[in-house]
């Protein structure tokens, strides 16, 4: 692939990693641990009674600009042609169709802020925040590292456990899918997120090889 269009791949997807871990340490350090799978209006109202929440949707919703052109440069590495092919083709699929929904979780949670200082009743807009964002999005998510890991396989530039990696982030991604809805604790679908972390290292490893 061209070396430019690599390399702008692999700053892209820096920014992305590096904006996404900032957001999440943000609402970390305003809320504390994030609640999930509950219906306790009152754990509810007190996460979401912190206006720093609305202002961290804007950054949240920024990064997804350099995910974008990151998830269209990795498409570009995987071909236009037989089942590699296909297989970039279904991850920058997913990758795009989970844009939209990240960008209504941003608007979500603006809303849910807003709800709290206006005491109106906030459960339902908080479950639909919820099932969007910690069980459908996931979905998206496993489909697109799944897809890419498998159609970059055994490409020289990308790192020889890259693809291990994307095998068992897709799995525990795709589990996230089901905790709200059988009472996986939210503190236990975190390791996903630091696999995840390094899945986008690898990620950009071979972009970077890529553009030398």
């Amino acid at each position: 692939m061209d070396r430019t269009v690599a390399r702008i791949g692999s700053w892209a997807g820096l920014i992305a990693v590096i904006g996404i871990v900032a957001y999440h340490a943000g609402l970390m350090v305003v809320a504390g641990q994030r609640v999930s799978g509950i219906t306790d209006e009152s754990a509810i109202r007190a996460y979401y009674a912190h206006d720093a929440i609305a202002v961290l949707g804007v950054e949240a919703a920024i990064v997804l600009i350099p995910l974008l052109v990151f998830i269209a440069v990795l498409r570009e590495a995987a071909g236009r042609t037989g089942v590699t092919g296909l297989a970039g083709l279904v991850g920058f699929a997913a990758g795009v169709s989970e844009m939209p929904a990240l960008l209504v979780m941003t608007s979500l949670q603006a809303s849910l802020v807003t709800g709290v200082a206006a005491g109106s009743d906030i459960v339902p807009l908080f479950r639909l925040w919820d099932v969007l964002y910690n069980s459908g999005t996931y979905a998206l998510e496993a489909t697109w590292v799944l897809a890419f890991g498998f159609a970059l396989r055994g490409r020289p530039s990308f790192p020889g456990w890259w693809f291990g990696l994307s095998i068992v982030t897709g799995i525990l991604l795709a589990i996230n899918v089901t905790a709200i809805w059988v009472g996986i604790p939210d503190v236990a679908t975190l390791p996903s997120a630091g696999f995840l972390a390094a899945w986008f290292v690898g990620a950009i490893i071979g972009l970077r090889r890529e553009a030398a």
